[in-house]
């Protein structure tokens, strides 16, 4: 029996258009069909304009990783206001590294990451997508690290490709922030909060048990985890503007009340914390996140950002 939240989440096609050109790379009907013309990628490594980019974006991963199981978590769907559609999708992928590239030589290694994307469409056709992989975990099962990868990435790159930085990005086809009430917009008002300072918000609003996931494959519990979290990205950027760009929330039969948040963290690494002394580089976080709400508050939540492309633009300034 399909609930609300599945029929609804058919009705868009940014799950059917990720399963047929990242998983399948089939870059004939539905890069047609479902990408406009100047469809923008936008990815913490990168920022790619135009079908054929985008859809290639999908082959390097692909070549290290050709057999990937997916599993889908959650989508979450806003229409707001002139006709387009806002998709927030969750999956967790399985795949093994047989292939060489992306990663260096096949290892033949299992690996289990998580992806997250917003994509927003109109008439049938996605104009935008933001993607945060898991990179850490992925590079964590391999036996690497992504402050070994992004030195690597940055000896190998082309010279014009850079991580993605305000100064780069394009402009998006949608650039609403959502709905100004909600559970998307309660999620927003917290972290928002907390992040100028009222980190005490965390043990207020998230409950005693709250399941927590976050970058490099981290399974945790509890309000002081999420504080420990979200209090060490502050720290390491503590003058950093943090803004989210857009925040939805959803309510279904049989699914706790949901919200998905797309937002970012800009400035000068002037702080201690996961990327070691500061240095003064100037560094933009693009993060995605996901939550659950229950009668305790905060249930469940997700988190990605890509380490690996802070200390890329760490090593750039470096020189």
């Amino acid at each position: 029996m399909k609930d609300n939240w599945t029929e609804a989440a058919a009705e868009g096609v940014a799950a059917h258009a990720a399963e047929a050109i990242w998983r399948q790379a089939d870059f004939a009907a539905p890069v047609d069909a479902h990408l406009a013309k100047n469809v923008v990628l936008r990815a913490p490594e990168a920022v790619v304009q135009g079908r054929m980019a985008v859809a290639t974006d999908a082959l390097a991963l692909l070549a290290a990783l050709p057999d990937q199981t997916w599993y889908p978590e959650d989508a979450i769907l806003d229409r707001p206001e002139g006709g387009a559609i806002v998709t927030a999708l969750r999956r967790v992928v399985e795949a093994r590294h047989d292939g060489a590239g992306l990663f260096g030589a096949p290892t033949g290694r299992r690996v289990r990451v998580r992806v997250m994307t917003e994509t927003a469409e109109r008439d049938g056709r996605i104009s935008d997508i933001w993607r945060v992989t898991d990179r850490a975990a992925l590079l964590s099962a391999l036996g690497q690290t992504p402050e070994g990868w992004a030195h690597a990435a940055l000896k190998a790159r082309d010279p014009e490709a850079q991580p993605l930085t305000p100064a780069l990005d394009l402009p998006a086809a949608h650039a609403g922030r959502g709905a100004a009430s909600g559970w998307g917009a309660v999620w927003a008002d917290l972290v928002e909060r907390a992040m100028e300072g009222a980190f005490g918000l965390f043990e207020a609003q998230y409950a005693p048990g709250a399941e927590l996931s976050y970058p490099g494959g981290q399974s945790t519990h509890g309000p002081a985890a999420a504080r420990g979290f979200w209090m060490g990205l502050r720290a390491a950027f503590p003058d950093g503007q943090f803004e989210v760009h857009h925040a939805m929330g959803a309510e279904a039969p049989l699914l706790p009340p949901r919200a998905a948040l797309r937002w970012s963290l800009t400035g000068r690494h002037d702080g201690w914390g996961p990327f070691g002394a500061p240095t003064g580089a100037e560094v933009h976080v693009m993060g995605l996140s996901q939550a659950e709400f229950g009668p305790e508050g905060l249930r469940r939540e997700w988190t990605l950002y890509d380490p690996g492309a802070v200390w890329m633009q760490i090593m750039l300034r470096k020189g």
